[in-house]
């Protein structure tokens, strides 16, 4: 009987900090979710990224799936247009992507628009990953890719751009984004506009 009661305070106890552990990484995941959208908040107007104030309406692109029209119309008939700058090869890229797809679906009767720019990656492998993730969206590439990685700053991946219909990049996010994020964003270069 002694044995029955140990083991069952044992399998409370297990229980109990089993319980306790999954609320943490809960509780983590939701703090940092919580911790970038407040670091948008507090960054505003301080934004230090390279590109910050610069356009990219005119950069010189080609497309690459879903190009039926250039990334200067994309740009100027939206709002805001989120520009991801992705290769294959990098795994925030491969988990941001299916909430990137969703973002598209989801916003297609918007004035906001999503584009795809693809760098520093092998076609055959770019290819295979947009396959794979069944990209709905425009991608493109830079047509002179390392003057444009240099002149944009853009070394880390992913790196997002949030740009006005003016093609002025208002906010830029270095790491993986996800909706919220994004939408927070959206609604920064909205109000900033």
């Amino acid at each position: 009987m002694k044995n029955i009661i140990i083991i069952a305070l044992l399998a409370v106890f297990f229980f109990l900090v089993g319980a306790g552990i999954a609320a943490v990484v809960n509780m983590s995941e939701e703090g940092l979710k919580e911790q970038s959208l407040q670091t948008l908040q507090d960054s505003e107007g301080r934004d230090n990224h390279h590109a910050v104030g610069m356009n990219i309406v005119g950069e010189p692109v080609e497309g690459v799936r879903n190009d039926t029209e250039s990334l200067e119309s994309i740009i100027q008939s939206n709002e805001v247009t989120v520009i991801n700058f992705f290769a294959s090869w990098c795994d925030p890229c491969r988990r941001e992507t299916p909430e990137l797809n969703e973002f598209h679906a989801a916003n297609q009767e918007k004035p906001v628009g999503i584009v795809g720019i693809n760098v520093d990656d092998r076609a055959d492998n770019r290819d295979a990953f947009l396959e794979e993730f069944e990209v709905a969206y425009p991608v493109f590439e830079f047509a002179d890719e390392s003057g444009s990685i240099e002149e944009y700053n853009i070394h880390l991946m992913p790196t997002t751009f949030f740009v006005d219909s003016e093609g002025e990049i208002i906010r830029a996010y270095v790491g993986e984004v996800e909706q919220n994020l994004i939408n927070n964003y959206i609604n920064y270069v909205k109000e900033a506009s």
